[in-house]
């Protein structure tokens, strides 16, 4: 038998414990935030490598109108000009983080321009990423248009 602790180190250490977790939590959260910030830039620069470092291989990418891109689709879309978006501005995130993989929840006005004409829509949208070599990748995209 082990050497026996007052009831109290014991509560001191699972609460310790549960705080240590808690801040890894959303130390992780902020972490993925700032990827989805980062994937917003670059999406709209049409910045291919930091596309390329953002989105994982087997990414699936389900725009609000069904049609669906693999990573490479969706870099070469944009870089290419069949897709230009000139703004993706978040209205809010929630982000629940389960071990490596964590759901992001969130709206957004954007606006793109495709075939010569602009468009706004407001979208609600999940990203689901994955830490993988210790950076989050997106691996999944599916947004939906809101009412106006």
């Amino acid at each position: 038998m082990g050497p026996a602790y007052p009831v109290g180190m014991n509560r001191l250490v699972f609460l310790t414990l549960i705080a240590a977790a808690a801040l890894s939590a959303q130390k992780d959260a902020d972490a993925v935030k700032a990827a989805d910030k980062a994937w917003a830039e670059a999406t709209v620069k049409g910045d291919k490598a930091a596309l390329t470092a953002l989105l994982a291989e087997d990414l699936t990418y389900v725009h609000s109108t069904g049609e669906t891109d693999t990573r490479q689709m969706f870099i070469d879309n944009l870089s290419n000009g069949v897709r230009k978006y000139t703004k993706i501005q978040h209205e809010n995130m929630d982000v629940r983080v389960y071990g490596n993989t964590a759901v992001l929840q969130a709206a957004a006005q954007i606006e793109t321009v495709q075939k010569g004409k602009t468009a706004g829509a407001h979208l609600r949208f999940i990203h689901v990423w994955v830490r993988q070599g210790g950076k989050w990748r997106m691996v999944a995209h599916q947004s939906l248009r809101l009412p106006n």
